[in-house]
């Protein structure tokens, strides 16, 4: 199931949305550097997110085993409905627009701290989406900790590349047949771990 979590979770990170919005115009209004100190602070606001899912959801679980079953099966509801607004934002797609001129160097690793940590569909994510690939009979806040951790390091890698390769795809990146395309893609896979959630 790792190999496939892995797949998953690059396929999510790679849809259009504002946190890539926010490391293409750091990168095209600042170059590399700031994109990349902003990428390292998502990766930090996704590292906060694991400790809060793995101590608070962990401990939950543990006390009430029968709870992993209606979490998995709530985030199948979820799952299916952020995988069908995904998609139908590719068949009805909106401009996405960051304020450049907001986007300053010095505060890019912040920018990615407060970035992160202000999406509430993340952590929502990390109590719905990583429990699909969770081993049965394997400690909680060890399987929280290490998809978790996988996750913080594909955030890092994925969005630290396209910072620094931006000033050579940044255009490609944000046309609208290619984010259609990737939020399409991401969004088929959301729903099928969604119905994954909900028969298991």
């Amino acid at each position: 199931m790792l190999p496939l979590y892995i797949v998953s979770t690059t396929l999510l990170i790679l849809a259009p949305g504002a946190n890539m919005m926010m490391i293409l115009a750091l990168a095209s209004a600042h170059g590399g550097a700031a994109a990349r100190r902003a990428a390292l602070g998502l990766t930090s606001g996704v590292l906060c997110h694991t400790a809060l899912a793995a101590t608070g959801v962990a401990l939950v679980l543990q006390r009430w085993p029968a709870a992993l079953q209606v979490i998995q099966m709530g985030g199948g509801v979820v799952l299916l409905w952020i995988g069908g607004h995904m998609l139908v934002q590719q068949l009805w797609p909106h401009t996405q627009t960051v304020n450049k001129a907001a986007l300053v160097p010095h505060s890019a690793y912040v920018q990615g701290v407060l970035s992160s940590l202000s999406n509430v569909k993340t952590l929502v994510l990390f109590i719905s989406f990583l429990p699909q690939f969770f081993a049965v009979g394997q400690p909680l806040a060890g399987q929280f900790v290490l998809h978790g951790g996988i996750y913080a390091l594909l955030t890092l890698a994925i969005y630290a590349s396209i910072g620094s390769l931006a000033g050579y795809f940044a255009t490609s990146l944000q046309k609208p047949t290619l984010q259609r395309w990737l939020r399409g893609s991401a969004g088929c896979v959301i729903m099928g771990f969604g119905l994954m959630g909900l028969v298991s």
